[in-house]
């Protein structure tokens, strides 16, 4: 390396090399040291001893020839195989861009110019989120082994898509919406943009769920001006301010920060004044958001992943509040970032390594992505990975959990338009997560060999390796189970089934299966048993079907009497509830078969904190419909763990026999909501500039009167900017038109085309835990809703 060096700046010297690399290009200018300065003229010499005064390449006093010869090989490589110059928008288009993406809620930032010329009072009301964080319930439904904390990078197609704006379009099949959030601790939005704010619908359903929400703050290798990243202001750093004040008005938990372009070369203490900027950066955020770490940029001011916790990133990390590694580590790099942080008291927990979900596939361009294992890992072999990562104690990052919905085909057929069949994707995701067996064709571009068939991939689902937590919180829990992609409407017989995006009221997944997921397909090659399980349905309205049947050997299934007396039970959710009488439970079922042929109903299950046992409240279901209401949640020294269905003996065939329909559950505190809500003042208006006005409905809520209890019961959610509503849906004519989580509403064109003169308005608020609350009937011209062409 040394000899090469040598040699190197040898023929720098001599100017030969210093030609041959400018070519035609203009002459270097000293002030341009990025990775990107081929593209203006490069001179080795200058930059060698520009590096070498900010002591870049000096380790101890002496030259630093391993760090050289990388420094000189990344040049070269950028020199000699340059990335394809393929033009892009022009700064015209992408502002054009960003404005409308931002008049339907999705935000982001291009450049520092627009970052810091942000005001907290530039923020568009859609543009929020109103769910605020739900507390989590500590203690997690942990079965067995060691667990690790799961982060999801979210990076799905370049980010920011129509579905998860606030006025999303008709799909014709589902996108990515992670149903599998009780397995997640942090959720990652990430866009190849300088800053990336979350998506309103985004955030609310993580929320929801109890899953933190960061936003990135990302500098690429093109990125112009990242020393305006240190800029301050009367001694305050300029972008810490404005990334705090984002977190807070847009109502997300943090940020991401992955630095991948080398420091100037001309500033001389990059690395301190960087330390200093998290510091406040942190300070500034507070301790109930926090702030990440990418493992790119190094203390020596040059982007050279570690991929593990090292002396070369972790006094970043010692400043924010934990790492994500990059993908390439080994079991080596697990050991010394264990070692390591013992010694520096970094919790290993606060290490996130990386999984490359997309390392798996063999149709990439360029090098093949390495992640762990380097044979096969990544895809479907992403639990394998986090196996070893929950044995070391440390947590997972996972990039591009979408990635079967990129890969694979989306398409799927439906039996009638409320029971689709999964599609590719959806199996393929299933898999990963609970161990399902994949499709024996995948249909994808990976043309070598079956790589996505792995010896591996049922063995190491990723539920088995995440913690599991309990829906809801200790003291509220509330589903109609509301899936993120809904039939619609209009569907006709025999046509493809379109879908109506809803991201951010998806409610929690329930348990579909009386026994694990990856051993429910094996079923029916098993010993005869009877077994429950349940079908998520949109027809007429959001709803779960539940179904019995006995399964196993076929041939003597409608003559054989189940041997299996006892009570079957499927668990729906996971809880964590307290049991001490202040809570109730009301659900709406409706039954489908009379008692006499069967018994069956829905259950409480409590766990003693003394013994440990689990003991059950049977509630009977009767035919057709019936509320349950008012079902104490109590346990002398117990708490509320689960919550599920039940049968008794008295169906004993392999035809599926619909027991139930459930289209709501709820849990509570008992005391009454303190006060009667209204909706009010529903009108149009305009909002926008001069060329990007928009009509848009608007109303307000009050308190009508005064109840018995407290102004808001404890541990029920109260919106950020919507007070008691979770969310609202607006009715054009008796026609729903959309959700909203804020009190406004874009409008389009389409939505009043063919109405009349004259159109009906209603605004149904939906308050937590409770009803609907209706607005009244507003008429309101047609002309006042229509958007005049410029």
């Amino acid at each position: 390396m040394r000899k090469m060096f040598i040699s190197t700046i040898a023929a720098a010297r001599s100017g030969q090399l210093n030609e041959d690399l400018r070519g035609s290009r203009k002459p270097w200018r000293p002030e341009e040291t990025g990775l990107r300065t081929y593209e203006r003229g490069f001179c080795f010499t200058e930059y060698f001893y520009t590096r070498a005064a900010s002591g870049s390449f000096t380790e101890y006093g002496k030259p630093d020839w391993k760090r050289i010869g990388r420094r000189i090989g990344k040049k070269l490589r950028d020199i000699l195989d340059p990335e394809p110059n393929i033009p892009g928008p022009s700064v015209e288009e992408r502002r054009a861009q960003r404005l409308r993406d931002a008049s339907v809620g999705l935000v982001y930032f291009d450049t520092f110019e627009e970052l810091e010329s942000w005001h907290p009072t530039d923020v568009d009301p859609i543009q929020q989120a109103n769910q605020s964080l739900l507390p989590r319930v500590p203690n997690v439904h942990d079965q067995y082994g060691r667990k690790t904390k799961l982060l999801l990078c979210h990076d799905y197609q370049g980010g920011y898509h129509e579905y998860e704006s606030v006025r999303p379009s008709p799909l014709n099949s589902e996108s990515y919406s992670c149903k599998h959030l009780q397995y997640v601790d942090t959720f990652v939005y990430f866009s190849h943009k300088l800053v990336c704010i979350p998506p309103p619908a985004w955030i609310n359903v993580l929320h929801r769920h109890g899953v933190e929400v960061l936003g990135t703050f990302l500098i690429e290798p093109q990125t112009p001006n990242m020393e305006r990243l240190l800029t301050k202001t009367d001694g305050k750093s300029v972008v810490a301010k404005r990334l705090t004040d984002m977190a807070y008005a847009y109502g997300f938990d943090g940020w991401l920060l992955n630095i991948e372009q080398d420091a100037p070369g001309t500033y001389r203490n990059w690395h301190r004044d960087l330390v200093d900027f998290l510091d406040e950066l942190r300070v500034s955020i507070g301790k109930q958001k926090k702030v990440l770490w990418y493992d790119a940029l190094t203390t020596e001011g040059d982007v050279y992943y570690q991929n593990g916790l090292t002396s070369m990133n972790s006094s970043y990390v010692r400043s924010t509040c934990g790492l994500f590694t990059n993908y390439k580590w080994t079991q080596k790099e697990l050991a010394q970032s264990k070692l390591l942080a013992g010694e520096l008291g970094i919790p290993s927990t606060n290490i996130f390594f990386g999984i490359d979900v997309w390392a798996q596939n063999t149709d990439m361009p360029g090098p093949p992505r390495v992640t762990y294992p380097s044979d096969g890992g990544g895809g479907t072999n992403t639990g394998l990975a986090m196996s070893f990562l929950s044995s070391s104690g440390f947590s997972t990052a996972m990039f591009g959990p979408a990635w079967a919905y990129e890969h694979f085909s989306t398409s799927s057929s439906s039996e009638i338009r409320s029971r689709r069949k999964p599609s590719i994707a959806d199996q393929v995701d299933d898999s990963m997560w609970t161990g399902t067996c994949l499709p024996d064709e995948l249909s994808c571009n990976c043309q070598k060999g079956k790589p996505h068939h792995t010896n591996f991939y049922q063995k190491y689902p990723i539920n088995e390796y995440a913690h599991e937590y309990p829906a809801g919180s200790s003291r509220f829990f509330e589903t109609s189970f509301a899936q993120a992609f809904q039939p619609c409407n209009d569907n006709l017989p025999n046509q493809p089934v379109r879908y109506w995006p809803a991201l951010g009221s998806q409610d929690p997944t329930p348990n579909l299966t009386s026994i694990p997921a990856k051993q429910w397909e094996a079923v029916n090659e098993g010993p005869i048993t009877r077994v429950l399980y349940g079908e998520l349905s949109a027809e007429p309205r959001s709803s779960l079907r539940i179904l019995t049947k006995l399964a196993g050997c076929y041939e003597e299934a409608d003559s054989h009497s189940s041997s299996n007396a006892q009570m079957t039970r499927l668990c729906l959710y996971k809880l964590g509830m307290l049991a001490d009488g202040s809570l109730e439970a009301t659900i709406e079922v409706r039954g489908k078969v009379f008692e006499e042929e069967t018994a069956y109903g829905i259950y409480l299950a409590y766990v003693d904190r003394v013994s440990g046992t689990l003991s059950y409240s049977d509630w009977d279901v009767h035919l057709h419909g019936h509320v349950l209401s008012h079902i104490p949640i109590q346990h002398e020294s117990g708490e509320l763990v689960e919550i599920g269905v039940y049968m008794g003996n008295g169906y004993e065939r392999s035809i599926p026999l619909v027991l139930m329909e459930i289209t709501r559950i709820t849990i509570k505190p008992k005391e009454a909501l303190a006060a009667v809500y209204a909706i009010g003042d529903v009108h149009v208006k305009d909002r926008g500039q001069l060329g990007s006005v928009q009509k848009r409905i608007t109303w307000n809520w009050e308190r009508m009167a005064q109840g018995n209890g407290r102004d808001w019961p404890q541990g029920i959610p109260w919106g950020r900017t919507t007070g008691p509503f979770s969310s609202f849906t607006i009715r054009i004519n008796g026609r729903v038109i959309g959700e909203a989580y804020c009190l406004e509403f874009p409008l389009k064109n389409g939505d009043v085309e063919n109405l009349g003169e004259e159109i009906t308005v209603i605004v149904i608020g939906h308050v937590f835990g409770a009803g609907d609350v209706h607005s009244p009937s507003i008429s309101i011209p047609r002309a006042d809703m229509l958007i005049k062409a410029n």
